[in-house]
């Protein structure tokens, strides 16, 4: 397998910020009902893009796909002129925002319409009116839908992903016909693998309350439980991984003696892609950068969960400090290629590429965005 290089770097995965205006019981920002308490919120300014990625490493790529692991990229202060920075440095660039749609007015979203030359914005809207905020708690149906027609109408090129439970599993064709009446682009049904979680890794914020196969709580302020969010019942909205996962389990016994043996095909290197954190730090990945995090942000005890924190806890990421050609072919890069050699997890093999990356698993193939143009 070939390395992650700098020079063939074409896609940039970036969380321009921690922030965010939703409480979503499956985001890992949360822990039963809150905004964990040892996130750290942070975005990145104008300044703070000029010096991390200068305009030589912009002109390099292809795709910037501004989605956060634990924050929404509207809660950017400077995201207009971020995005303005970028067409200044490459004035072919295709740049993707994902969002919650429930921030700004509508006057910003006409700003960002003009400013958005190549690229579109991708709308994270789970149902109707009833429905939508069940699972994206905090946030205005009726606000996303006014924001998402300013932007089309001023000229935006948008797509509706709608995450299918079964609270809204039977608005889906009302769903998207709304999306088409709007002049959304796309619309796309998402089938969440997050109710598989407890199959492959312990969830810190489950541990006392996973009750059954296929829920997951909700939580009120107060950490009790209010409610569920529910696998759909038909099987066209349940994720493919599902199957996968339990003929994993039946041919191995667990899946981590499936980790333990799985090869890893690295969607980074495949797709010439890294990922940027809110706080300038440089992984292949936003898988990786997440499990770093369970050693202190998700606090996480399990070994088995920790190779990747372990492997990142002596070593500086930061592109404030260093350059990004010298964090992506320095010592973390390598150790962690590495380790997809391991055999075992207690070895050191990195969990999150083993499910992620596997080859016999297909989960979050999704997190890494191909270089495809027909939408762009």
């Amino acid at each position: 397998m070939s390395e992650i290089s700098y020079d063939k770097i074409r896609g940039l995965h970036l969380e321009i910020s921690t922030k965010c205006n939703s409480i979503c019981d499956m985001c890992s920002r949360n822990y039963k009902g809150k905004v964990r308490e040892n996130l750290l919120l942070a975005e990145l300014t104008l300044e703070d893009c000029k010096k991390i990625m200068p305009s030589e490493f912009i002109s390099q790529l292809e795709l910037i796909s501004l989605c956060g692991v634990y924050g929404d990229p509207l809660t950017a202060t400077h995201l207009l002129e971020i995005i303005d920075y970028f067409y200044l440095c490459n004035p072919e660039i295709h740049i993707n925002i994902y969002t919650n749609g429930s921030l700004q007015n509508e006057e910003w979203w006409i700003k960002l319409a003009k400013t958005l030359k190549h690229g579109y914005v991708v709308f994270g809207i789970d149902g109707l009116e009833n429905t939508h905020s069940i699972h994206r708690k905090n946030t205005d149906f009726n606000k996303i839908i006014s924001n998402a027609t300013a932007f089309i109408k001023a000229g935006g090129k948008a797509r509706w992903d709608y995450i299918v439970f079964k609270h809204n599993e039977n608005q889906v064709e009302e769903a998207k016909t709304l999306s088409e009446k709007l002049g959304f682009e796309i619309f796309q049904i998402k089938k969440t693998s997050r109710f598989f979680k407890n199959l492959y890794e312990k969830d810190d914020s489950l541990d006392s309350t996973f009750l059954e196969y296929g829920k997951h709580p909700i939580f009120n302020a107060n950490g009790e439980i209010e409610n569920y969010l529910e696998l759909p019942e038909k099987k066209e909205y349940i994720n493919d991984s599902e199957e996968d996962l339990f003929n994993l389990i039946k041919d191995y016994g667990t899946l981590n003696n499936y980790f333990d043996s799985v090869k890893i095909d690295c969607a980074a290197i495949n797709t010439n892609g890294i990922f940027i954190s809110a706080y300038g730090e440089v992984y292949p990945c936003c898988n990786i950068y997440q499990q770093v995090r369970y050693g202190d942000l998700h606090n996480v005890k399990d070994n088995d969960e920790l190779n990747e924190y372990n492997l990142a806890k002596n070593e500086n990421l930061s592109a404030f400090d260093l350059q990004i050609k010298d964090i992506v072919e320095g010592p973390f890069f390598k150790k962690l290629q590495k380790s997809w050699h391991c055999n075992s997890l207690k070895e050191g093999k990195p969990k999150s590429c083993c499910r992620t990356c596997g080859i016999n698993l297909n989960m979050h193939k999704s997190g890494h965005e191909k270089m495809d143009k027909r939408y762009m």
